[in-house]
């Protein structure tokens, strides 16, 4: 096993909610898919290069605007590998979203590898205990402030950032939740153990208040018999398009 490069966060806030730490996940995946290889651009410019080309679309298919054929042909090939992996993040990130505001969750595992046995890099993301989840949320705000300082952290690390890089691969999600919970469309997974294998990062998001620092690792009323791991049935595929073919679209 990989010595494990350990992160730690800490959050300027007296209290977290489920959104901020749905937030906090979706930023860690945005953070990887660019950072690891497995995006050519930034998360946020394939969201805004998508959109402007079903705009653009919309434009050829209406006869408003012309192209050559070729390079409809070009545009259409790239466009739809960018358009696949902007549906299924989007997919997985509205169905976090969701997840977190129904149940309590503990931790998430995002693995980059073909199997989640054998994984080329394993990033295992611990939560501190939130509010409970009918309470009110955090502000956006709030949320984006604490997912910038995650960034931070994570990009200033020099460990982390010593990490090989990978080609584009499979990117798999995990969700540590109550098994008692009414968990939808992820899929539970009971023989599901952290893999040993690859290149290893633990994240420990922690707040101000002393209190809850002290119960991250064992929420109130849940024994650790009572966790699940559940995993995303979307699996979120890399791609080798080049950064000047897709910023080209």
């Amino acid at each position: 096993m990989a010595n494990e490069v350990e992160i730690e966060v800490n959050l300027n806030e007296s209290g977290v909610s489920q959104s901020m730490n749905s937030r906090l996940l979706r930023g860690c995946i945005e953070y990887l898919l660019y950072q690891r290889q497995q995006l050519p651009i930034p998360y946020h410019e394939l969201v805004r290069i998508v959109e402007d080309q079903e705009k653009l679309c919309d434009g050829l298919e209406a006869g408003l605007i012309e192209r050559p054929l070729a390079s409809r042909r070009s545009l259409n090939t790239e466009y739809k590998k960018a358009k696949k992996v902007y549906e299924d993040v989007e997919c997985l990130f509205d169905h976090i979203n969701k997840l977190f505001l129904s149940t309590i969750v503990k931790s998430a595992m995002v693995l980059l590898g073909s199997t989640p046995v054998s994984p080329k890099e394993r990033y295992f993301v611990k939560f501190p205990v939130a509010k409970e989840v009918n309470t009110a949320d955090s502000s956006a705000r709030v949320c984006n402030s604490a997912c910038r300082k995650l960034i931070r952290s994570l990009i200033s690390n020099q460990e982390l950032g010593s990490f090989k890089d990978i080609s584009p691969t499979s990117m798999l999600v995990f969700i540590q939740a109550n098994r008692s919970s009414d968990v939808e469309w992820f899929r539970p997974k009971p023989t599901f153990k952290p893999p040993h294998r690859g290149q290893s990062c633990k994240i420990t998001v922690s707040t101000t208040s002393c209190s809850e620092q002290l119960a991250v690792s064992d929420p109130p009323d849940h024994s650790m018999d009572e966790w699940l791991w559940f995993q995303a049935p979307v699996i979120i595929r890399g791609t080798k398009t080049g950064q000047e073919s897709v910023s080209s679209l």
